[in-house]
């Protein structure tokens, strides 16, 4: 071997190994309920143009991942596989969204439940604060997601709680701001890909106000009946609502739980619920989940009190003209004219001018 080329191979080794010693295994492993042995699990990462970072099979209902990293992500679990290896199909091959992080992680999938989707995963210290936040309270959960921030051990969540303010770019830009130096520099390109996606929801979102400025308003129009059952599977009629006597005002709230801005409403919803239901205020919420024992659980966990309805691939969508949720529709029932037709209306105001 020419000698000069040795010192200059050694150095090259030495770089790789150090490049090597850098990342870490990490163990993923759980159970899986509604996909057959065989199914094919990948991990993408969230933060890295969902590059592919390790793929397993389900074999007696259970799965194990040991993905080599240099730094914690975000990852999706995906099933990529033809519907029949289902045991009971259901939407989408996404299953669940977790954090990789050095030390075993343990993910339990109930691919027949659509709210199990966002439950996350347990085992490691990002994984256990962000399984916290979901699994508490709409009401709780900005106060849980501003703790993990402030701690140094979750700092990185901010990455995601920014991501949920997207819509508030101002709001996103200080929460990123939070993020120690060391994070900041270390998921610089994670922070553009992040700040390139929130431009792209801004434009689709506008696109969508402009197609909702152009659908057909049924201001000033009649309401239009429909019957579905509530959570008790007792069919209840709009009709009955609007012309009970201690109803002045009916809201129409379509929505569903997979829908996160639809989620981002509840807590208005409630707040105008109790301020003006004792004046004649009552809501109609139509869900369009198709999994009616998740749906119950979330609208009782969140304290939804008024009336819920299921109508998954109801004829009352084409009815209302029904391009995107949520929507909200205001109902005069002295009158049965729908007075307000919108997405995201200011219902304290209008309300407070209507019921004093």
């Amino acid at each position: 071997m020419n000698k000069r080329l040795f010192p200059g191979l050694c150095w090259l080794l030495a770089c790789l190994f150090a490049c090597q010693s850098q990342a870490e295994y990490c163990t993923v492993k759980g159970t899986v309920q509604g996909v057959k042995d065989g199914a094919e699990l990948v991990l993408q990462d969230d933060w890295n143009k969902n590059k592919v970072i390790s793929t397993t099979t389900v074999e007696n209902g259970t799965f194990e991942f040991h993905p080599r990293i240099s730094t914690p992500t975000r990852v999706f679990l995906y099933a990529t596989v033809p519907e029949d290896v289902y045991a009971n199909p259901y939407d989408g091959g996404q299953l669940k969204d977790f954090f990789l992080e050095p030390g075993t992680i343990i993910v339990d999938v109930h691919a027949e439940d659509e709210m199990d989707m966002v439950t996350g995963a347990s085992g490691t210290v990002l994984n256990d604060a962000y399984r916290k936040i979901q699994a508490a309270d709409v009401d709780a959960r900005d106060a849980l997601w501003e703790e993990a921030v402030r701690d140094e051990r979750t700092n990185l969540l901010a990455l995601v709680y920014a991501d949920r303010h997207s819509d508030d770019l101002d709001k996103a830009s200080e929460i990123l701001d939070r993020l120690s130096p060391d994070l900041a520099k270390n998921y610089k390109k994670t922070i553009s890909t992040l700040k390139k996606r929130w431009v792209l929801r801004a434009q689709r979102a506008e696109r969508r106000k402009k197609a909702a400025e152009e659908a057909v308003s049924l201001v000033h129009q009649p309401y239009i009946d429909m019957e579905y059952p509530d959570t008790d599977n007792a069919p209840v009629r709009l009709s009955s609502v609007v012309n009970n006597p201690a109803n002045r005002y009916v809201i129409l709230d379509f929505w569903a739980t997979w829908c996160a801005p639809c989620v981002q409403s509840i807590p208005t919803l409630k707040e105008v619920y109790a301020k003006f239901h004792d004046k004649g205020l009552e809501i109609y919420s139509i869900s369009q989940d198709s999994k009616a024992k998740e749906w119950k659980t979330f609208v009782a966990e969140n304290g939804m009190t008024w009336i819920n309805v299921l109508a998954h691939g109801g004829k009352v969508y084409k009815d209302y003209g029904i391009q995107y949720i949520p929507t909200v529709f205001l109902i005069d029932c002295k009158t049965g004219e729908i007075l307000v037709h919108e997405g995201h209306p200011d219902l304290d105001a209008i309300l407070s001018e209507l019921l004093p």
